[in-house]
């Protein structure tokens, strides 16, 4: 008996691709994905490319998300070759994205990103200037890739409110809770019981060397600090800033919402 139902599982989604392949018989799958940015992009999204000279060197697309009543604008990636990464053309991307979003009405802009990764975080916390307060479990499902494969592949939510700044945070009182350490579940529990208005919490600055070293070690890090996550977003807490240190790195959370744009809606629960 057929049936038709909708997916929601990520690994589920991936018996899709073999129907694509033989509904269009597309061997290979590239020229599906392409086809599928450029109805993104007819239909409302965007897609950009940074270029020096005439070699395209970094990409970007995105396209128009709605959940909970808010219309935003999702980014889905933001890449640049390995020859020219940490050169600044990330930012620039990012920021030639924000001025369309402006022109074309959207006060919000959403991507997910892997909370584990300091440098990542650092930018779309810090430099950018996104808040986060959603983790997604298993958002991509498993994943083969050399950055993902064998880790869950949890996810944040990094929302970019860019018709607003936050406001400094003061964290002289802050508490701090180590995903590193494997008591930091009961450290969690201890800490919360005196309801502080700043959390820190600490990753490793370069999580990629302690996959090399110690998988089961990595993977066990970065299930603790989903936990953490989720337990912090729970209790009202929202990541607003993040400080990039050598050794350890660290998420800034507060019980105060900023920008304020934010503070009336999460539409990403």
């Amino acid at each position: 008996m057929l049936t038709i139902s909708k997916i929601s599982d990520p690994d589920e989604i991936k018996k899709v691709l073999p129907v694509i392949s033989s509904a269009w018989g597309m061997p290979n799958l590239a020229a599906a994905f392409k086809d599928t940015i450029n109805a993104m992009r007819y239909h409302g999204g965007l897609v950009a490319a940074a270029y020096d000279g005439e070699e395209m060197v970094g990409m970007q697309f995105s396209f128009p998300g709605y959940r909970r009543g808010k219309t935003y604008l999702y980014s889905h990636m933001t890449g640049i070759v390995e020859s020219k990464k940490y050169s600044g053309i990330g930012y620039q991307l990012k920021v030639f994205q924000k001025k369309w979003a402006l022109e074309n009405g959207y006060d919000l802009i959403a991507w997910t990103f892997d909370p584990i990764r300091s440098l990542n975080a650092y930018f779309n916390i810090r430099k950018l200037g996104a808040i986060s307060r959603t983790l997604i479990p298993n958002f991509y499902g498993t994943m083969e890739d050399s950055l993902n494969a064998g880790i869950p592949t949890d996810r944040l939510v990094a929302e970019w409110w860019i018709k607003d700044q936050k406001a400094p945070v003061n964290t002289v009182d802050a508490v701090t809770i180590d995903a590193s350490k494997a008591d930091s579940e009961q450290d969690i529990d201890l800490q919360m019981a005196s309801s502080p208005n700043t959390v820190k919490v600490a990753i490793p600055y370069d999580f990629s060397r302690i996959m090399s070293n110690d998988m089961q070690r990595a993977v066990e890090i970065k299930k603790r600090l989903s936990l953490i996550l989720a337990k912090l977003f729970a209790l009202k807490y929202c990541v607003v800033d993040f400080e990039k240190k050598q050794t350890s790195s660290l998420y800034v959370l507060s019980k105060v919402i900023q920008p304020k744009a934010a503070a009336s809606l999460n539409p990403f629960l």
